[in-house]
């Protein structure tokens, strides 16, 4: 898990520069000309295409080489809300009589999947909010549509590419990452520090 992830990073960081010069150069010459350049914003904006690369090489990368795509040819979707649940009392070590099974339990790669899906999107709603000053619905919707783009592209072999599926298109992975996404919703009050949602 951790060398895919290191793997997607470096991957990032060497297209970063070929997608962000396109993207940046007519973002300066406009904020130039309308003499209202916000440095804060433009790097926030250099993170947030950073990051997004960072979670699109994370899922859609490694690439299967040709021995393991000829081997490719249906297009597969776990459909079954909420699965991870059966998979959490099928797979972890957990006795609810017993606790000394919780921690090992809560270590679960079952657990850790469950909780990185809710973490990926998270830095996608903090930057459509906080950054970009949308409201929750709107953060919600575009957090959906990011993480049903994702799946999409992991249900159709990376949209076609290949001949089937070499990632699992889950519905709970689009659930998890569109909670993650519009979990920025909660924010902290200033009368008594507690939790509300608008």
């Amino acid at each position: 898990m951790m060398v895919n992830v290191l793997s997607s990073i470096r991957l990032a960081v060497c297209a970063f520069p070929l997608l962000a010069a396109p993207v940046a150069v007519p973002f300066f010459c406009r904020q130039m000309r309308a003499r209202c350049f916000n440095w804060v914003r433009a790097v926030f904006g250099g993170l947030f295409l950073f990051y997004v690369l960072c979670v699109l090489a994370l899922v859609f990368f490694p690439l299967p080489d040709a021995a393991q795509a000829a081997k490719l040819t249906t297009y597969d979707a776990q459909l079954v809300p909420f699965q991870f649940v059966a998979d959490f009392l099928r797979e972890t070590p957990l006795v609810f009589s017993d606790a000394r099974t919780y921690l090992p339990a809560l270590l679960d790669r079952t657990v850790l999947q469950v909780v990185c899906n809710i973490l990926m999107l998270l830095p996608f709603g903090m930057y459509l909010r906080y950054v970009c000053g949308l409201d929750l619905g709107k953060v919600a919707l575009a957090s959906l549509a990011f993480s049903a783009f994702i799946e999409l592209g992991q249900l159709t072999g990376l949209f076609f590419v290949f001949r089937g599926s070499y990632r699992l298109c889950d519905v709970d992975d689009l659930m998890l990452n569109t909670l993650g996404g519009a979990f920025v919703s909660y924010e902290i009050t200033d009368d008594g520090g507690e939790l509300m949602t608008e």
